[in-house]
């Protein structure tokens, strides 16, 4: 296991972390975009085979849409208040 896997599961799981204590709506769902982040860059460092590659570039690519969408919520938030 390298340093930069270490680092990116210690921010994965204070992300993780902060999806549960913290009250905002607003701040669970950029934690929650952190947290996919993280697990699409520990799944291209872990499987080092191209269905690995494969399998990380899907996830990024959803967890992509998924930001999309939280930034979309978290403007109709905005238009709400």
């Amino acid at each position: 296991m390298d340093l930069s896997s270490i680092i990116i599961g210690v921010i994965a799981v204070i992300c993780g972390l902060r999806v549960f204590l913290t009250q905002s709506r607003a701040r669970k769902l950029l934690y929650l975009c952190c947290l996919n982040f993280c697990i699409a860059a520990l799944i291209a460092l872990y499987i080092k085979s191209p269905m690995g590659s494969l399998a990380a570039i899907v996830y990024l690519i959803s967890s992509t849409l998924s930001s999309n969408a939280i930034a979309y919520t978290l403007e109709q938030m905005k238009k709400m208040e």
